[in-house]
């Protein structure tokens, strides 16, 4: 009894020195290629309204690709067989679906937004 709440102790002592620590608060995002800060509203409605950038189509179709072949080997990592495929195949075309219908709502609200800013 008394060596299981020493380690306890000492865990949640642990815990607390390393929340407490300076690595605990440093915010250090350098190699992280998304939310860099700010994005200049302006620029990221000219790229929306000419559909360049990551609004490109080609930008969108290398995505869905890399995705595809990311589930691809997820489902060979997972030694699924036929059947499961199916399955699995089912169940990210629904999330497609559903990631679609959100992107919609998304680029009318991005349409609204960037006509806002013309004026």
């Amino acid at each position: 009894m008394k060596a299981h709440t020493s380690v306890m102790t000492a865990g949640v002592l642990m815990a607390a020195l390393f929340a407490a620590s300076p690595a605990a608060f440093a915010h250090d995002h350098k190699g992280m290629d998304h939310h860099e800060g700010k994005h200049n509203k302006k620029e990221v409605c000219e790229d929306f309204r000419e559909g360049k950038g990551k609004f490109s189509k080609e930008h969108r179709e290398e995505r869905r690709q890399k995705m595809q072949e990311h589930r691809a080997e997820m489902a060979d990592r997972l030694m699924l067989t036929d059947e499961q495929r199916v399955i699995w195949s089912e169940i990210h075309d629904e999330r497609q679906e559903k990631h679609h219908k959100h992107m919609e709502k998304w680029q009318k609200k991005m349409e609204k937004r960037c006509a806002d800013m013309k004026k």
